[in-house]
């Protein structure tokens, strides 16, 4: 039986595997064998590196919405409304889908949001100074599945957003956007928790794995940004720069998961031994996180398709796909 225990992490972790004696006969051995599981158990749930894997699922949630809850590339006028689909993964290039494992393979976070939008100087002349502030309000909660897991995100901000200097007119087909500066609050979680039974295969073995397994994220930050934008008839870019200052950028872990293994030999399978492992872990995001974006836009009178791209200094990477109504 192989036994790992670590109080620093909370870690308790076993892996005992008895062969019957046909399997013994037929050469297999059980020390081999629980290695293998031990190591293929650390390999797909992030035993042995929890702490630095839970560092970069803090750091891609901060990002994760990051762009959802302001329009930087419309210059809107009056008011927006407007829908967002977004992820961000910390640790594995540009890679926005976290990997093809059950768990992430590094950090990931996932996003959807809605946002509403009022310029300030809707109703007033075109001459008026409110209208360079505009105000955004967003926010979403949903649960989406990521078998075995279940993966629930939420998040709320606000931001306004200030026309530092005026563009070209808003009426002309081809005309720069002006210089933008957006600041706000934002909240973000993303959490996975695992939902029914899950194999681990390390062949000739499986595990089925139950219990307890979630892991999330939470985050509060205040971005700051300036942005530029252009337009072409039918087409809108843009491109900016800021910082999050992170009032809190948190991971946690809590597992408590066993089951039996089975092993298969020679067309025939026996449940030949027990897993367990028990560990609770913390991980924390930078406290201020530099990052750049651009995004491009569909311009279709007022509906705008658009996708944009973050990327911080610390490996983080975000990308989103929306559409707003703007007037």
């Amino acid at each position: 039986m192989l036994l790992l225990i670590a109080s620093a992490q909370a870690l308790e972790f076993t892996v005992d595997v008895t062969l019957p004696a046909e399997m013994k006969e037929a050469g297999l051995d059980e020390a081999q064998l629980e290695e293998e599981m031990t190591a293929k158990i650390n390999e797909k749930l992030h035993v042995a590196d929890m702490g630095g894997y839970l560092d970069q699922m803090a750091n891609a949630n901060v990002l994760s919405s990051k762009g959802m809850g302001a329009d930087y590339g419309s210059d809107m006028q009056r008011f927006c409304v407007g829908a967002a689909f977004g992820t961000a993964v910390n640790g594995a290039g540009i890679n926005f889908d976290g990997g093809e494992e059950a768990l992430p393979e590094t950090g990931f976070a996932l996003q959807i949001g809605i946002m509403a939008g009022l310029n300030l100087g809707a109703f007033s002349d075109d001459d008026s100074a409110l209208r360079r502030f505009k105000l955004y309000v967003s926010g979403m909660s949903a649960t989406t599945a990521r078998d075995p897991f279940e993966g629930t995100f939420f998040n709320y901000g606000g931001h306004l957003q200030v026309k530092a200097i005026k563009g070209g007119n808003v009426t002309d087909p081809v005309h720069w956007g002006g210089l933008d500066v957006t600041g706000g609050y934002e909240f973000s979680s993303y959490e996975l928790s695992l939902s029914q039974d899950m194999p681990i295969n390390a062949d000739p073995m499986e595990w089925t794995a139950t219990g307890t397994y979630r892991i999330g994220a939470d985050a509060q930050s205040i971005p700051v940004e300036v942005s530029t934008s252009f337009h072409l008839l039918v087409v809108s870019a843009w491109v900016g720069a800021g910082a999050d200052y992170n009032l809190s950028g948190n991971a946690e872990s809590s597992i408590e998961i066993d089951g039996p293994i089975s092993v298969t030999y020679d067309g025939q399978t026996e449940e030949a031994g027990y897993a367990t492992l028990s560990l609770s872990e913390s991980g924390t995001a930078a406290t201020l996180t530099p990052r750049a974006f651009v995004g491009l836009q569909a311009d279709i009178v007022f509906l705008k398709l658009y996708g944009q791209l973050n990327v911080t200094l610390d490996e983080s990477v975000g990308g989103q796909l929306g559409a707003r109504v703007v007037f």
